[in-house]
């Protein structure tokens, strides 16, 4: 660290000189251009301007076929390969692609938001992430992942207390699309990560960017967990007994409340919103025992429930865990 005295020019204007070793690396001589970002943590961030490089340049890879791993060797290493940023993914090798690992590729293609086919023939198939990275805020798929959650959560408990179809597929489906999500916010979450000037576009700290990742994770996980209750309770069928029924619906509107407070206190940072959905946890903890000593000892799959539901609120109190407490004026 080199530490280097502020000057003032003019009652308005600060100078600081560059570090000459940083200068000449960077190629900097009377007249360059550098861009100056705010780092969002009190920092600035100087970059070299040169007009005749690519500032970004694309990042490709090649994926060799057939893989050296197992039958789901070639969709990891195309997830792999988008989670890192890579911009053009080219799967290729000295052999025809049989048609059941095409299948495979194409079903791996489309899982991943904004990359498409660019180029495809009988031993090739090369993709391209299509979207402007800086264009796409973390905090808004966040927010979109949360409310597909919260959706397929209620959609599930009601299958307890409302004589309704089966919504396994529904929810199955819906988990899919949270799995979309949380992979694209992981590849802008670890690209604002490596490069800084993506960062201060989104606003975004390191420990931000940290934080984002586990909390992506809490939610991602609790769409699981949904898809597993769903899968469970069309097992048990529709709860007659109505004062166990009365209380299954009222965790559906504490959930709905932990994880309304713990998304929107996450994205805002506002610490009275994590300290309600902390509570309405205990809220639901303390309704959920009431409930195991209750009639509902008799049956194991409502138990089992019970236990899922209980993983879902601390999915989300890890979420709230994350938001810091409010600083004094």
């Amino acid at each position: 660290m080199q530490l280097r005295k502020v000057q003032e020019m003019g009652g308005a204007t600060f100078l600081v000189s560059l570090p000459k070793e940083w200068a000449r690396s960077a190629a900097l001589k009377k007249g360059s251009v550098v861009s100056i970002d705010d780092s969002g943590d009190g920092g600035l961030l100087i970059y070299p301007v040169n007009p005749l490089k690519d500032e970004n340049p694309e990042k490709r890879i090649e994926i060799e076929y057939p893989s050296k791993f197992s039958n789901d060797g070639l969709s990891n290493e195309i997830i792999a390969a988008y989670l890192l940023g890579y911009d053009l993914i080219r799967i290729s090798g000295n052999y025809q692609i049989s048609t059941k690992d095409r299948e495979r590729i194409l079903f791996s293609i489309k899982r991943l938001i904004g990359l498409e086919i660019v180029e495809e023939d009988a031993r090739s198939i090369t993709s391209q992430f299509l979207v402007d990275k800086t264009a796409v805020e973390p905090s808004k798929i966040f927010k979109r992942i949360s409310v597909i959650v919260r959706a397929m959560i209620s959609d599930t408990i009601k299958q307890l207390t409302e004589e309704k179809s089966n919504q396994f597929e529904t929810v199955a489906q819906r988990d899919d699309e949270v799995d979309r999500l949380h992979f694209l916010l992981v590849r802008l979450i670890r690209s604002a990560v490596q490069e800084s000037r993506s960062a201060s576009k989104f606003g975004l700290s390191p420990i931000d960017c940290l934080d984002y990742r586990v909390a992506a994770s809490a939610l991602e996980t609790a769409g699981d967990y949904a898809v597993e209750l769903s899968q469970l309770i069309s097992r048990i069928g529709v709860i007659v007994d109505q004062k166990v029924l009365n209380s299954i619906a009222a965790t559906d509107e504490i959930l709905q409340s932990i994880l309304d407070s713990a998304s929107r206190g996450f994205v805002s940072r506002d610490f009275t919103l994590a300290q309600r959905a902390i509570l309405e946890c205990q809220r639901l903890q303390n309704l959920i025992t009431s409930l195991r000593e209750s009639d509902a000892r008799s049956s194991p799959e409502l138990l089992r429930s019970l236990d899922i539901l209980e993983r879902i609120a601390r999915c989300n109190r890890d979420i709230a865990d994350l938001i810091p407490p409010m600083r004094p004026a």
